[in-house]
């Protein structure tokens, strides 16, 4: 039941974010909208107001918000086009390209506030200096060997140790070769044999590694800087994206990769279970994602529309109906067989429990290469 509930959560506002920034923003341009949804098919609650229909769906997988005289998924003709000074057509390049990228903004603009608020509530996670063990690789070498996080390193092989810097050095140089650790656990000093993994490293080449990471700890800032956090955060997860894409077209990875909507719902859940902070974070990270597929620049997408209203302007004519629909069209049939493939990996996921999840807000300084 947390699992549905969350995912409905978070589908809800991210869509209602969305599709209010359309909305939003075709009212300041002066066109009429007709329909606001939350959701597809069947209503299941709906009233009117200032002329539009506001409407709550049954199916969770989108929302749309339905403009006067628009050429769209909806397969209006030119029955829908009048020449009307409220129509989405009757407006310049500029007013156009607004109101098709206002979704996209928004749900950046929410992905910005979330991690800002996160940072402004929790503060930053800041890596300490000393030696002191964070996460541990599960099945790796110090996992295998017994170090626990919050353990503090204090010699190594009989050489101290006062510095993560110079724990990393010493292990780095170990590769291979079976290193007694000497930690402090609660108090009491325990010795630890460990062999560190060779690795290769872009630029340093083979080196020793026990898989574990820097601890965190939790500094205060003030407002100025959570939003300038806020920004950089958002700023990682579309470079994420971005690379994701690259990735996909190059053939480095594979579309049974990308997730779809039964994996977001059991990811809902997992941080749902693992508190308030991860639960933002994850709507801020979907937000991003959600956002940055709809700009692209495909047929149906908020980036198909884009390229429309280049190219007309570009012309100085609008693009034929009939060929606007044509390619609509073909862009619904392709993203129905999409949706398709990638729910079908999204079955065979659900057996997969190591499923990764997003990225918490962090601190720049704490993303360092483990040890």
């Amino acid at each position: 039941m947390l699992t549905l509930l969350s995912f409905l959560v978070v589908i809800a506002v991210i869509i209602l974010v969305h599709e209010a920034g359309h909305f939003i923003a075709a009212r300041l341009c002066g066109i009429r909208v007709e329909t606001f949804s939350v959701g597809f098919g069947p209503s299941i609650r709906s009233f009117h107001w200032k002329g539009t229909e506001f409407i709550l769906a049954w199916i969770p997988l989108g929302g749309y918000v339905k403009m006067a005289g628009i050429v769209d998924e909806n397969f209006d003709g030119e029955s829908s086009l009048t020449g009307a000074d409220d129509e989405f057509m009757s407006k310049n390049t500029l007013q156009k390209a607004f109101v098709i990228s206002a979704g996209v903004i928004m749900n950046m603009l929410l992905a910005v506030v979330i991690y800002s608020g996160i940072f402004a509530v929790w503060g930053q996670q800041v890596p300490l200096d000393t030696p002191t063990v964070g996460p541990v690789q599960v099945d790796g070498p110090a996992d295998q060997a017994g170090l626990q996080s919050g353990d503090l390193v204090t010699r190594i092989d009989g050489e101290a140790v006062d510095s993560w810097a110079e724990m990393e050095r010493l292990i780095r140089v170990r590769s291979g070769q079976e290193t007694e650790l000497v930690i402090l656990r609660e108090g009491q000093e325990l010795v630890l044999p460990v062999t560190p993994r060779e690795l290769l490293d872009p630029e340093l080449g083979p080196v020793g590694r026990i898989g574990i990471q820097r601890a965190l700890e939790r500094q205060s800032i003030g407002p100025i800087a959570a939003a300038g956090q806020g920004i950089r955060m958002t700023g990682q997860v579309i470079q994420m994206a971005w690379d994701t894409l690259g990735a996909l077209l190059s053939g480095r990875a594979s579309l049974r990769e990308v997730g779809g909507p039964i994996f977001i719902a059991q990811m809902s859940g997992t941080v749902a279970r693992s508190g308030l902070e991860s639960f933002l974070s994850f709507i801020a990270f979907i937000s991003v994602h959600i956002g940055f597929m709809n700009i692209l620049p495909f047929p149906v997408l908020d980036g198909g529309h884009l390229v429309f209203i280049f190219c007309e302007a570009v012309l100085g004519r609008p693009i034929p109906t009939r060929i606007k629909l044509w390619i609509n069209q073909a862009g619904v049939l392709l993203l129905l067989l999409l949706m398709v493939f990638i729910m079908k990996n999204d079955v065979q996921r659900l057996m997969d429990r190591d499923s990764m999840l997003p990225p918490a807000p962090v601190s720049e300084e704490s993303q360092d290469s483990l040890p």
